[in-house]
């Protein structure tokens, strides 16, 4: 099966090579991405601690690394990481993180770059977050009995039904991972169907993103003339439309309404403003507004990286994903700041923790314009009770805490084995 992934991906290569370098070149071309994907990378020197490769493809995997990267270091302090992504957007919030040997972009999952990046990184250990299966990276680094493993993995229905139409392929990738840890019990069933052989449940690392320190203003986010500000994060083509129409008819209802929105890619923003002007508000970006203290009503957050802050001014949370089929974005940020959530229908991504949420009150689950209406006006017109859901959205994440922890201590154990093996 490894043959025949890989005389299909040399057979489409052409192609692969003509799309990536267009989009290289749609994202401003940069030697040095360029160069990393096809596995040149700097060759790294021997790691008396041990040297963990940890691959987060995007900004919500960074998000991840970002908690579990302090926790290894404060554990064994000499480890050497070396952290990969794959977007742009990935690499631009890894940068932000501290005690890093040094980023790259994830090598093309072809077998000879494959082999050249592990001789230049020289990995003790390979830790994938979430679901990232490369079956060249997974052969190659078993076949160097170097340890990989899946962290904080979730395997969403849809990703499941997926997987499963291969899964004679993928049966055969996972047996070898020396562990797979899951967030929740629904992941770790769907991991041991598809042939899977040591699965844990770890929890989910996103819960143990520090808490804030305080709330920001409105005025941070040009919104101070504002009484209460929804602030919708992540959301994806045809949501921004639905919200619109919605703050449309409640403006003409109770004044003092803001939006805060933020599109999850950042290439829609013109489309975001055509889609909200088009619904009868006039949104304003706040990359134009944020050195003001402006007072608008509805602002477009632009940039990337701010809305787990943002959301702390909310008096309640849209996510965004979850109005149209595409599974749901992360309540946790808003939930951490005791914000109750709205989702829609698709939380596929995070159904155990919207469950919990929905369970205790600090989430509702609904679908259609309407329905949107009645939930958000209910919450604004009851502050008590809007108080009270936030408490209990809160109370989810401060349960679900730990996960951090205990993937820390694996991965420590797991390199100590690895370096007694070796000697």
């Amino acid at each position: 099966m490894l043959l025949l992934y890989n005389f299909v991906i040399l057979l489409i290569s052409p192609a692969l090579l003509v799309y990536f370098l267009i989009r290289v070149w749609l994202r401003g071309f940069n030697l040095r991405a360029v160069r990393e994907r096809f596995g040149f990378l700097p060759e790294l020197p021997d790691a008396g601690g041990g040297r963990l490769w940890l691959h987060a493809v995007s900004v919500g995997e960074v998000g991840v690394a970002a908690v579990l990267i302090p926790v290894l270091l404060r554990k064994r302090p000499e480890l050497k990481i070396v952290l990969s992504t794959v977007t742009q957007t990935g690499r631009m919030e890894a940068r932000k993180i501290s005690g890093v040997e040094r980023l790259i972009y994830l090598p093309l999952d072809f077998p000879l770059i494959v082999r050249f990046a592990l001789k230049r990184i020289r990995p003790s250990m390979i830790a994938l977050i979430e679901t990232e299966i490369w079956p060249n990276l997974v052969a190659e680094t078993a076949r160097r009995n170097i340890p990989i493993s899946i962290v904080n993995g979730r395997l969403s229905e849809r990703s499941y039904h997926k997987y499963k139409r291969f899964g004679f392929f993928f049966s055969l990738l996972l047996k070898r991972f020396k562990d797979v840890l899951v967030r929740g019990e629904g992941d770790a069933e769907r991991f041991l169907d598809l042939g899977a052989t040591s699965v844990r449940v770890s929890g989910n690392i996103k819960f143990d993103t520090p808490a804030p320190p305080q709330k920001p203003p409105y005025e941070s986010y040009g919104l101070s003339a504002c009484r209460h500000v929804i602030v919708a994060g992540s959301t994806h083509a045809g949501e921004e439309k639905l919200i619109g129409e919605v703050l449309s008819s409640i403006h003409r209802k109770t004044p003092g309404v803001g939006l805060l929105i933020a599109p999850r890619h950042l290439e829609r923003v013109a489309q975001v403003e055509t889609d909200l002007q088009n619904a009868g508000i006039s949104p304003v970006r706040w990359s134009d507004t944020k050195h003001t203290c402006g007072e608008h009503q509805v602002v477009i957050l632009d940039v990337m990286g701010e809305l787990a802050d943002a959301y702390g001014c909310a008096a309640l949370a849209i996510i965004g994903g979850s109005f149209i089929p595409h599974g749901g974005q992360n309540p946790i940020e808003a939930a951490r700041w005791a914000v109750p959530c709205l989702c829609g229908p698709h939380m596929e991504n995070f159904a155990e923790v919207t469950r919990e949420m929905v369970k205790q009150g600090g989430a509702v689950q609904l679908s259609g314009r309407e329905n949107l209406e009645v939930a958000v006006m209910k919450w604004l017109d009851d502050p008590e009770s809007r108080d009270r859901a936030g408490e209990a959205a809160r109370r989810v994440v401060q349960n679900n805490r730990g996960a951090a922890e205990r993937t820390a201590d694996y991965i420590v154990q797991v390199l100590a084995d690895s370096g007694k093996s070796a000697a």
